[in-house]
């Protein structure tokens, strides 16, 4: 029943139930996918009971949400609100604030899309290698010379510390590694490992890299040194890339608004590349 509607807003004039009304009203019904072939057929309205169907509720559950009746509104019921309504971040971000007082829960990393600007910044960094990092340092995507530089930057499921830490080459590509590399990288990872304590995958890594190299686990148990990131840290690398000339590079850290859990990494020379 579209009557229930007028909710009375007479003590927050931008309510979740105003708002919520105006996210349905955008909503052209005729082009929502799992609304075809449904009798009667939708018009250009979304209606309540529409959105009950898409997210597999009672028209009476929906309706108690948009009227702002206190229940125990699951997240993922709210999610699927949010996808029916075809909310913005900031959108399900303000649904989640007003229902049940909490953010919502992140998308997965590799759910999370590439925000373009980003990627085109990346894409058309042709000078220098660049990358893109999550928070667990995943690579995320690489400009062409990171790929040329770093070939197993472009594997799957690529991770700059299992390879820094962990990989032959890496030790021998990357010079005095002991301690220009492995102290550093291990600082960072106590810093990422206490950041959140919750995070099964930043939990893993550190595990992992512990269990599989008795260098790691030595530094580990012997270094107390803490490290956010590598911004602007001078380190010589060896690679079959300049032909094994020793070059000298320093790494420039950004982070992009729009995704703050990546990290924009590009590196660039001291002394000029060789042969140059």
């Amino acid at each position: 029943m579209e009557g229930v509607d007028r909710v009375d807003d007479r003590v927050d004039g931008e309510s979740i139930s105003r708002l919520l009304r105006a996210w349905r009203a955008r909503v052209d019904a005729r082009t929502v996918g799992e609304l075809r072939g449904t009798f009667p057929p939708p018009g250009r309205r979304l209606s309540q009971a529409h959105v009950a169907r898409l997210t597999g509720v009672s028209e009476g559950w929906y309706r108690a949400l948009e009227a702002g009746r206190r229940q125990d509104f699951s997240e993922s019921f709210l999610l699927r609100v949010a996808q029916a309504l075809r909310l913005s971040d900031a959108e399900t971000l303000t649904l989640f604030l007003a229902v049940c007082g909490r953010r919502p829960p992140e998308l997965s990393r590799a759910q999370r899309e590439l925000p373009n600007g980003v990627k085109a910044l990346l894409e058309q960094q042709v000078s220098y290698p660049a990358y893109l990092s999550d928070v667990a340092w995943n690579i995320v995507a690489t400009n062409s010379l990171m790929g040329e530089w770093f070939p197993w930057a472009l594997r799957p499921g690529a991770n700059l510390m299992r390879w820094a830490l962990l990989a032959p080459e890496a030790r021998e590509q990357m010079l005095d590694w002991e301690d220009s590399c492995a102290r550093t990288y291990l600082a960072m990872l106590r810093v990422a490992a206490n950041s959140d304590p919750a995070d099964a995958e930043l939990r893993g890594l550190v595990e992992d890299i512990l269990d599989a190299d008795a260098d790691c686990r030595r530094i580990w148990a012997e270094e107390h040194d803490v490290v956010e990131h590598r911004d602007g840290h001078v380190f010589r690398l060896r690679l079959p890339y300049h032909g094994n000339a020793e070059v000298r590079v320093t790494t420039h850290v950004l982070l992009p608004i729009q995704r703050p859990d990546l990290r924009f990494v590009f590196i660039t020379p001291l002394d000029g590349w060789p042969g140059v």
